[in-house]
């Protein structure tokens, strides 16, 4: 999960259309959610990747780092984690 939406930005601000993962893959435009899926107590934006795309672009391994990037309103944001690339069997 990602925190990275500045303070002060409602997680309902978010341009979904805007998110992007590594500056070039758009996430989906659906299926996305608005919930606490990390049950931090705090809303989050669920979104998804085309999963060919995404390995087509990470490089394999247990840690790599994803850069996100997007906009709430007219502010920037942008966040970084660690995922599990693997390849497709």
């Amino acid at each position: 999960m990602l925190d990275c939406l500045p303070t002060g930005y409602n997680v309902k601000d978010i341009d979904v259309t805007s998110i992007k993962l590594e500056g070039t893959l758009s996430a989906e435009s659906w299926p996305y959610a608005i919930g606490d899926h990390d049950k931090a107590g705090i809303p989050d934006l669920m979104v998804k990747f085309k999963r060919s795309d995404g390995i087509r672009i990470l490089p394999l391994g247990e840690s790599v780092p994803v850069h996100v990037t997007g906009k709430a309103g007219t502010t920037s944001f942008e966040g970084v984690d660690v995922i599990r690339v693997m390849q497709n069997k």
